[in-house]
């Protein structure tokens, strides 16, 4: 069974190696390997995963499946009322298995837990799946931005938390 839990120190190498997994589409391998191999660094283009516990006003977890790391997602403060999640990956061999959904919720928690009202997150178009998965959590398109030098249109999406015991915004 896979567990949520913040992120320690010791998960970092394989938090390295899941976020430089090919993750678009049908690049999404199912057979790559649990355990994955540890890195050695961070990826360069994610510099912030070196030491997600210094996220701004938020946190970072990990799903664990029996001591290996098969998700990961984080939140940071983005102004306002509203929390980003961000460095959310699931392992290609355990998606549909509802770790995602399980991943999402507790971070919708920790954000409502910390104060904020709202969540908001980007993806890709070339991520179909990562497309509706959010919008089938409740996430609603803000915008899109396209660059020429792009060959994918980002998707800024946003998602009130809910705001009392009752279950009611």
């Amino acid at each position: 069974m896979v567990t949520i839990r913040e992120h320690r120190r010791s998960d970092l190498p394989q938090v390295w190696t899941m976020a430089t997994l090919p993750n678009v589409g049908d690049t999404a391998d199912p057979l790559a390997p649990l355990p994955l191999p540890a890195a050695a660094e961070p990826p360069a283009a994610f510099p912030a995963l070196a030491c997600p516990e210094r996220l701004p006003r938020g946190t970072f977890l990990v799903g664990d499946l029996d001591g290996h790391v098969v998700a990961t997602g984080g939140l940071q403060d983005h102004g306002d009322d509203r929390a980003e999640v961000v460095f959310v990956r699931v392992h290609p061999a355990t998606r549909r298995r509802g770790i995602g959904r399980r991943l999402m919720t507790a971070l919708e928690q920790r954000a409502a837990a910390l104060g904020y009202m709202r969540t908001v997150l980007n993806t890709a178009t070339n991520q179909p799946e990562a497309v509706a998965f959010y919008r089938a959590l409740g996430y609603h398109d803000v915008r899109t931005e396209t660059r020429r030098e792009w060959h994918w249109t980002v998707v800024h999406f946003e998602k009130p938390l809910l705001t009392d015991s009752h279950g009611t915004e």
